[in-house]
């Protein structure tokens, strides 16, 4: 988990939570903190899948500045079914000048959320897009579920090769496989996080770094070494 600001770790805490107490982590939910995209080249601050789903979260704290947003929630609406911006008092104001329709905001004040604007599903543009939340292992296995020769070339090339045969791949079937393959590669993450926040039905910052594919912490160990052990201090 990156170095993120004290601001962002206490709103992404808030969310979580109010997603918690709404009931929206079923069975079969994934929890992805800083998701790549774009090639790698993007992450969002958080993703929930959740009934075949992809929801981004964007968080503006007080310590961000809003230069970005505008090419950020562009590109996420590539990739997302639904963008929801997160942010303070000081931003809310001129984010929602800035967004545009499909673009939810929510308000995060003394530890509560706010919804102050409703955005809404929207279907992926161009399905080739997918692709760039792949790995290079990925692309080899959705290229031989779907027939499509693509031998032992590199990431480039394959990718080259799948998206001139995408029309070979339904959107609903693509979308699958890239929502599947996601989830499994954030299984263990997610689901340490997941257990670990089920005990005391909350989530503190202490568990974030159960998120992290960096921790060290094993899930046998998780819910000793989490927010329990934060409780008792």
């Amino acid at each position: 988990m990156s170095n993120f600001n004290t601001f962002e770790k206490e709103i992404k805490k808030t969310v979580l939570n109010y997603l918690l107490h709404k009931s929206e982590f079923k069975k079969g939910v994934t929890i992805i903190n800083e998701l790549t995209i774009d090639s790698f080249s993007r992450r969002v601050d958080l993703a929930v899948i959740t009934d075949n789903k992809i929801i981004a979260y964007e968080i503006k704290s007080d310590a961000d500045s809003l230069y970005r947003l505008s090419g950020q929630l562009e590109k996420y609406r590539q990739y997302f079914d639904k963008t929801i911006v997160v942010t303070t008092p000081k931003h809310l104001a001129n984010i929602l000048k800035l967004v545009g329709d499909d673009i939810e905001v929510w308000e995060v004040l003394e530890q509560k959320v706010t919804i102050k604007k409703r955005g809404k599903l929207s279907k992926i543009g161009n399905k080739a897009d997918y692709l760039d939340l792949l790995r290079v292992q990925d692309m080899r296995k959705l290229a031989s579920d779907f027939k499509i020769p693509s031998g032992k070339k590199g990431k480039n090339e394959i990718k080259k090769i799948l998206t001139e045969n995408i029309h070979k791949i339904s959107y609903g079937k693509l979308k699958l496989f890239v929502i599947n393959t996601i989830s499994q590669r954030f299984k263990l993450t997610s689901d340490s996080f997941l257990e670990n926040v089920g005990v005391l039905n909350k989530v503190t910052t202490n568990d974030l770094k159960f998120l992290s594919p960096y921790s060290k912490i094993q899930k046998s160990h998780s819910i000793v070494k989490g927010s329990i052990l934060e409780q008792l201090k």
